[in-house]
């Protein structure tokens, strides 16, 4: 009874022993690592977060995390190989900028850690994304697929003869400014359309400058705001160089002119005048002979001082305009609007819009119908002189029209 007793006692033992033994097992085998995603929802290019969760395993040995950085733009089949990354650690405080070979980059990382990592290159936005690596017994894998969108702008340039208005093709231009970087670039168009086209890093204020042969240089400051630009030269030939008359040299066998001598006659005869008949003058064109395309500057045109309002002298002026439209009821004409370069460029292209508005609104008031009127201002951008000294800087403040 007794021995019955102690191998009852032993097996009850045994029981509670496996009973107790069993969930640690099963926690065990069901050991593992859980990544999940928080960032649905989040708006490209904000920092985004990724959390890692892991359940304890304290019988075997962590091994050491792996980060993958991909950068591509539109596709992710295409690697955007000029991309960099900043990646600051949490635990050391260390940031390190370090260049996407081939458009990708690996990273071993063997402690825990928060990383707060930036994807960027010229010409695109960045893309920002906070991340914690964890590690555990196999060793987790983190990716990190940065979609970069492109900001880069395009400029198409061309230039014209002023008088054909067909494209000049053997112009070469220069493009400048602070936007465009420390150095100028030139740009040669293309052999059969004539057009040169640029993408440029951002949006800003240009300087651009055209050389031609036959024709006059031209340099003018152009502000692009929009993703797709176009500027277009009007160039001028150089004017004929005046012929001079020629002084023919004397030579030896050259007989020199006698004067007759003049005799005062005794008795002068009286002259009967005999009265000629009256030719008609044909009236002087104001402004002299006028070329479709071709600007025609209003010079008697005088506003207030920094102001869009006409001073009474300019009226003579604006009445023979009107008289020119007056005859020529079909001819619809832009008035065009200069300014000097001083101040700022976006002030100097309003104002000089709104002294062209006030050119038409005295057209208007004297009869000249509105849509065949149009209004352009052009601010310091079509210098006809250098604007190095206030008598230069007069000549660029102007006013012109061209017949449409």
């Amino acid at each position: 009874m007794n021995r019955w007793l102690m191998l009852r006692y032993i097996g009850l033992a045994l029981l509670a022993t496996a009973w107790h033994i069993l969930p640690v097992d099963l926690l065990l085998s069901r050991s593992h690592v859980n990544l999940y995603s928080v960032e649905n929802d989040v708006e490209r290019g904000k920092p985004q977060r990724v959390v890692s969760t892991f359940a304890a395993d304290s019988g075997r040995k962590n091994k050491p995390s792996s980060l993958t950085i991909k950068a591509f733009s539109e596709e992710i089949s295409k690697p955007l190989t000029s991309a960099v990354v900043t990646i600051r650690s949490r635990n050391t405080g260390k940031t390190e900028r370090l260049a996407l070979l081939n458009g990708q980059l690996e990273r071993t990382i063997t402690a825990p850690d928060e990383l707060f990592m930036e994807v960027s290159a010229a010409g695109y936005t960045s893309v920002k994304r906070n991340m914690i690596i964890a590690l555990s017994s196999h060793g987790n894998h983190y990716e990190f697929d940065a979609e970069l969108i492109r900001t880069t702008i395009s400029l198409t340039i061309w230039a014209v003869d002023r008088q054909t208005e067909k494209i000049i093709l053997n112009a070469r231009f220069t493009l400048s400014g602070k936007s465009a970087g420390a150095t100028s670039v030139t740009l040669t168009p293309d052999a059969a359309t004539g057009l040169s086209k640029i993408d440029l890093p951002s949006k800003g204020t240009y300087v651009l400058s055209s050389i031609a042969e036959g024709y006059a240089n031209f340099v003018k400051p152009i502000k692009l705001d929009s993703v797709q630009n176009e500027a277009r030269f009007i160039l001028a030939k150089h004017p004929l160089n005046e012929t001079k008359p020629v002084n023919k040299p004397v030579t030896a066998n050259a007989v020199p002119e006698e004067k007759p001598a003049v005799k005062t006659p005794a008795i002068q005869p009286v002259a009967v005048p005999v009265p000629k008949p009256s030719i008609p003058t044909p009236p002087v064109k104001p402004f002299g002979p006028i070329e479709k395309g071709r600007p025609v500057q209003l010079s008697n045109i005088y506003f207030d001082q920094s102001s869009p309002v006409l001073r009474s002298q300019s009226y003579p002026e604006l009445d023979q305009l009107y008289a020119l439209l007056s005859e020529n009821p079909l001819v619809q004409i832009e008035i065009r609007g200069h300014t000097d370069n001083q101040g700022d460029f976006d002030l100097n292209i309003k104002l000089s819009r709104d002294r062209c508005q006030a050119v038409i609104d005295y057209l208007v008031g004297k009869g000249i119908s509105k849509s065949r009127l149009k209004a352009v201002g052009r601010g310091p951008i079509d210098s006809v002189a250098p604007n190095n000294n206030e008598e230069n800087r007069r000549k660029n403040r102007r006013v012109d029209f061209v017949v449409l």
